[in-house]
C-alpha cells in the first residue's frame, strides 16, 4: 500500500515537472515570437519611407568596448539615423540626462540604463566608420509607456515615419550619401538578413 502510495505520488510530481517545463517554453518561445513581431513592426514602418531613404539592417561597428550590432540605421539625404530599439514593456520614468530609467510593469518596478546614452555610443561608432556626418538619434520603444522628460527623439512606435520624415534640416550629396550606404552594407551581419 505505501508502495502505490509512493508511486502514486511520485507520478503526480512527474506530471506536475512535466506541466511546469511545458509552461516555461512556452512562455520562452512567447517572448521570442513578441520580439520578432517588434522587430517586424519596425521593418514595416520603415518600408512605408519615401525612395530616398534607404534602410540598412544589422549593421556591425566597432565602438570602444566592443561591437554593436545595429538593427536599422536609415540613410538619407537629410542624414543619418540610427535607431536603438527598447523592447521594455511598462510605464517607463525618467528623464534624458538620468542614468537610468524606471520601469513599473504591475507590481513589478526595474530599472534600465539610460538608452540615450546607448543610441550615443552607436552614433560614435557610426561616426568613425563613415566621418562626420549628420546623425540623427532615435530611441522606439514598440510596447513600452513613456512617462517622462526624455527629449523629442525617444518615441512610441507608430511615431517613427513622421519623426524621420519632418526631420530635413540637412543635406548629403548623392555622392556622400551612396559612399556611406556602401560603407554600411559592408559592415552588415549575414544573421538575421
Amino acid at each position: 500500500m505505501v508502495e502505490n502510495y509512493l508511486a502514486a505520488y511520485g507520478l503526480k510530481i512527474f506530471a506536475s515537472l512535466i506541466v511546469f517545463i511545458t509552461l516555461i517554453v512556452m512562455f520562452i518561445r512567447q517572448s521570442r515570437d513578441k520580439d520578432n513581431a517588434d522587430s517586424q513592426a519596425i521593418k514595416n514602418v520603415l518600408n512605408q519611407l519615401e525612395s530616398d531613404y534607404e534602410v540598412v539592417t544589422n549593421v556591425m561597428v566597432s565602438g570602444d568596448r566592443g561591437m554593436f550590432d545595429l538593427g536599422h540605421v536609415v540613410v538619407s539625404p537629410y542624414g543619418v539615423f540610427v535607431i536603438t530599439v527598447k523592447q521594455t514593456i511598462g510605464k517607463i520614468f525618467g528623464g534624458k540626462g538620468d542614468r537610468e530609467w524606471e520601469v513599473k510593469s504591475g507590481r513589478s518596478r526595474d530599472f534600465i540604463p539610460n538608452p540615450l546614452w546607448e543610441n550615443r555610443k552607436h552614433v560614435n561608432a557610426l561616426e568613425k566608420l563613415i566621418g562626420p556626418v549628420p546623425f540623427i538619434s532615435i530611441v522606439v520603444f514598440p510596447r513600452g509607456n513613456l512617462k517622462g522628460e526624455f527629449g523629442r527623439n525617444v518615441i512610441r512606435l507608430h511615431e517613427l515615419k513622421n519623426f524621420i520624415a519632418q526631420n530635413k534640416p540637412f543635406h548629403l550629396s548623392m555622392d556622400k550619401r551612396n559612399g556611406i550606404l556602401k560603407t554600411l552594407q559592408k559592415s552588415q551581419s549575414k544573421v538575421g538578413n
